[in-house]
C-alpha cells in the first residue's frame, strides 16, 4: 500500500498579522455600534461620521499594507521552495 506524506498547514507571519487586523476591524466595529446607539443628539453623530470616515481609511490602510506584506511573503514562500526543491534534485542527481 502507498503512502503519502501528512498534509502540513503553515501559518505565516503575515497569517498572524491579517488575523490580527481582522480582530482590530470587529473591535472597532463594535465600538462604533455602540457609539451609535449611544449617542442621541444629531451634533454628537455628525462628528461621529466623520471620525468614522477617517477610522475607516485607516483601517483600509492597514488592510492594503497586510495584503501587501502577504504578498510578499508568498512570493519569498515559492523562492524558498523552489531551491529546497532544485537541492533535492541535485542530491538525487549525486546518489
Amino acid at each position: 500500500m502507498l503512502r503519502r506524506a501528512p498534509t502540513t498547514i503553515t501559518l505565516t507571519s503575515a497569517d498572524v498579522e491579517q488575523y490580527e487586523l481582522n480582530r482590530q476591524r470587529k473591535v472597532w466595529e463594535r465600538q462604533q455600534q455602540q457609539e451609535q446607539a449611544s449617542s442621541q443628539s444629531g451634533a454628537s453623530q455628525s462628528t461621529e461620521g466623520s471620525e468614522s470616515g477617517q477610522a475607516k481609511e485607516q483601517d483600509n490602510d492597514l488592510k492594503q499594507a497586510a495584503r501587501d506584506k502577504l504578498k510578499r511573503d508568498r512570493i519569498m514562500d515559492v523562492d524558498e521552495f523552489l531551491r529546497e526543491l532544485e537541492e533535492e534534485l541535485e542530491q538525487d542527481m549525486s546518489e
